[in-house]
């Protein structure tokens, strides 16, 4: 299980800086009310792709919602982003709506408006774990594992049993070690500790002399950026 890892590249809208212990609340069933699973919603590790059938959840009943999930459901992402933004128009605090665009806005390979999209409903929704689990997915995709780890620790720091997260992390972290233990076996091809360690992590990891992150290649599934999506409580 590991992260797909391309050359990193900057983001062109990187995640607004956000104060820890902030908190703000929504009223429950205001929450309850905005909140719903996208179609092809991620809900497994980082190396999965995205299961075919949406999780369950209360869906949004505002006008418009239904047909841009049928159309993200198709994959056509383009009339899905513009029957979101037709939605949002109407009711901005839809949260599923917003979460839904920017998840087809990753889907469709807009990832800097993605990336934007995520950033700002973090902000605006700083009680959700998810936009912070998909600024996560997106930064590592991009290789930029680093702010991944801190956008999956935020996200677990805003709900401590938000498990997706916790697993997410842990192929950040196996990711970092992998380039480590590459990076310190380039620079002394006889560390032994180094060698183990990167062979556990792993077995068919490239030569000391390869450059970190070339030990195995993403499969398609692997290049995708899906995501979890928030759940009411």
């Amino acid at each position: 299980m590991s992260l797909p890892l391309p050359s990193p590249s900057s983001a062109m809208f990187a995640a607004p800086a956000r104060r820890r212990g902030h908190r703000a609340v929504l009223p429950l069933l205001a929450l309850a009310a905005a909140l719903a699973a996208p179609a092809y919603a991620q809900n497994g590790p980082l190396s999965l792709a995205a299961p075919t059938a949406p999780a369950g959840g209360i869906q949004s009943t505002d006008p418009g919602m239904s047909e841009a999930q049928q159309a993200a459901n198709a994959r056509r992402y383009d009339e899905a982003i513009k029957g979101f933004d037709r939605v949002l128009a109407a009711n901005p605090r839809n949260a599923q709506a917003r979460f839904q665009r920017a998840w087809a806005l990753a889907q469709s390979g807009r990832e800097d408006a993605a990336i934007q999209a995520f950033a700002e409903m973090a902000q605006d929704f700083p009680e959700l774990p998810e936009p912070h689990n998909n600024l996560a997915l997106l930064y590592a995709k991009r290789g930029d594992l680093k702010r991944a780890e801190t956008e999956l620790l935020l996200a677990t720091e805003v709900k401590p049993g938000f498990a997706i997260g916790y697993t997410n992390l842990g192929d950040v972290y196996r990711r970092l070690a992998e380039q480590a233990y590459t990076e310190a076996l380039r620079r002394n091809p006889g560390d032994a500790r180094a060698s183990t360690g990167l062979r556990q992590l792993n077995p068919d990891a490239a030569s000391p002399a390869a450059p970190a992150g070339t030990g195995r290649k993403a499969t398609p599934a692997q290049r995708q950026a899906p995501a979890s999506a928030p759940a009411a409580n």
